[in-house]
């Protein structure tokens, strides 16, 4: 940068030039006007030539001053950009988290709301320094910590199905599968010795998300995973069929710090802060 001209006098050149005089210009800068002035000068002697002239009290733009007043402005513009993204920076923390998208989805809007760190959210299998995903209880991550398992029970929006209904309601009322839980309606039924009973899926569904949401609109009874129809239950848009409807899987929610390195502070602080939202929805979910 050989040959840069002080930052005080361009600032001064550049507010004089934008307020059309030096008056205007001391009042945005918190200076005396001749303080301005003496930097306008500072700098026409840098350059040798004048940057004004003078008509009456007004100050006109030479051709060299015109030519420079919309560099500089983007200038400073792109300098005050930068000294606020280091203010941010220095602010909040960031963290990488990635989490499989029912749980993005499900759970981390509210989850996340107010904390104190700025975080950007990936898929599981991108680079990140804290993963939340759901595994196989016989494949768990290295290094995982479990903080929920994973339940699974016949929901279905509330009026669908009868009070007190039987589980032969299930021959007679559409059902929906979702084909993510790990566990089809054959399954359920066979835990709880309904054998004879043909309880097929109309509808077979891949997302779970999307599975829940059809029940929602009444579709039909979904074998749904309860941690992520937490929020729907609660607020009444679907409701538990039997009261003893709940199945443990073989499935449960493990959360890890990214593999050969020490977790950072920021992270290891919200790691406990969602291990602590998931404790939570486990004990209320338990109570719908």
């Amino acid at each position: 940068m050989a040959g840069l001209a002080p930052l005080n006098a361009l600032r001064a050149f550049e507010a004089a030039a934008r307020q059309g005089g030096f008056v205007g210009a001391a009042e945005e800068l918190n200076v005396t006007p001749a303080a301005v002035g003496q930097q306008v000068r500072q700098l026409e002697a840098l350059i040798g030539a004048p940057l004004f002239e003078r008509e009456g009290r007004k100050l006109i733009l030479t051709e060299r001053g015109a030519a420079a007043l919309e560099p500089l402005r983007r200038g400073f513009e792109l300098m005050g950009e930068a000294s606020a993204a280091l203010r941010v920076a220095q602010a909040a923390p960031t963290l990488t988290l990635a989490a499989d998208h029912d749980i993005m989805t499900a759970w981390l809007g509210r989850d996340l709301s107010g904390v104190d760190v700025a975080i950007r959210l990936v898929l599981v299998g991108e680079e990140a320094d804290l993963t939340l995903k759901r595994s196989s209880l016989a494949t768990v991550p290295a290094g995982a910590e479990r903080v929920m398992d994973e339940v699974l029970t016949p929901l279905a929006r509330p009026g669908l199905v009868p009070s007190e209904a039987g589980l032969d309601v299930l021959e007679r009322l559409p059902l929906i599968e979702d084909s993510r839980s790990g566990l089809s309606w054959a399954d359920w039924l066979s835990a709880r010795g309904g054998y004879g009973l043909e309880a097929q899926a109309r509808l077979k569904v891949s997302e779970s998300l999307a599975a829940l949401a059809l029940a929602e609109q009444g579709a039909g009874i979904v074998l749904g995973r309860k941690p992520l129809a937490y929020d729907a239950i609660r607020a009444g848009r679907l409701a538990p069929v039997f009261a003893n409807g709940d199945q443990p899987s073989d499935q449960a929610y493990f959360l890890h710090y990214a593999a050969g390195r020490s977790p950072s502070a920021v992270a290891t602080r919200i790691a406990q802060h969602l291990k602590a939202c998931a404790a939570a929805r486990q004990d209320l979910a338990g109570e719908l």
